[in-house]
């Protein structure tokens, strides 16, 4: 699996902070968080995975319209995307398509506007070859058809908090931004690190694929290993980080 805290160096850069009855997390906004993709995802992402994170927005950023997490290629072009919209309350997945530049899968009802208050939430997507499922706080909430992605391409970069139309860094506390190889991880994820969070029905706590691993049974062969951990980024000399209009 790739826990992308550890490959953005983001604990050592920026340090860490303690909430009463939270884990450990950090606070970005100060400074761009941008690594090489091909230093995070080496063979790029798999073909079907789960993206899980636990995060906090802050007083502005909750109305902010941004990426929580962002891979583009060396033209600046989208890859594959989290987007959080404050102002319509919804999130988005955007991925490159297959026969088309985009395709997106868009949540907005009551349940994700209460993503966007102050306090500690977990965002988890299952993205699977047809559909990208969310859920929220250990809730399913729905599931979506997709259209055909292409694999991304790694000769770019990868970047975490940034405002869609100007790139600038967002202001939000991450606790935990964790890619598993397999996307039913999704739907397994607990609560247990959210203040009187629920538990998931299942009561199982997933745990972080290795290359070769089977946690699923044999039909599961997770085949993304994750590179090595690599020096923290120059922030002195970043590239410039373009936002594609298409």
């Amino acid at each position: 699996g790739f826990d992308l805290m550890e490959y953005f160096n983001v604990k050592d850069i920026l340090g860490t902070r303690v909430d009463e009855g939270q884990s450990s997390y950090v606070r970005l906004g100060t400074m761009p968080i941008v690594q090489q993709t091909e230093d995070v995802f080496p063979q790029g992402l798999p073909d079907e995975y789960a993206f899980v994170t636990t995060f906090k927005f802050r007083k502005t950023s909750r109305r902010e319209d941004w990426y929580l997490w962002q891979v583009f290629d060396k033209y600046g072009i989208p890859q594959v995307s989290i987007r959080l919209d404050g102002e319509n309350k919804a999130v988005e997945y955007n991925a490159v398509g297959l026969t088309k530049d985009a395709v997106r899968a868009v949540f907005k009802n009551p349940e994700v506007e209460n993503l966007f208050d102050r306090n500690w939430h977990k965002i988890a997507l299952s993205v699977e070859a047809k559909a990208v499922a969310l859920y929220l706080d250990c809730k399913h909430i729905a599931t979506l058809p997709i259209e055909d992605r292409e694999d991304i391409d790694i000769q770019g970069k990868t970047v975490i908090g940034k405002r869609l139309y100007d790139s600038v860094p967002i202001d939000f506390d991450l606790q935990r931004m964790m890619i598993y190889c397999d996307s039913k991880h999704a739907e397994l994820e607990t609560c247990c690190d959210l203040p009187n969070g629920p538990v998931s029905i299942t009561g199982r706590r997933p745990t972080i694929c290795t290359f070769g691993s089977q946690q699923r049974g044999p039909q599961v062969n997770c085949s993304c290993p994750a590179g090595d951990k690599v020096k923290p980024p120059d922030f002195t000399t970043l590239y410039p980080i373009y936002y594609f209009h298409g």
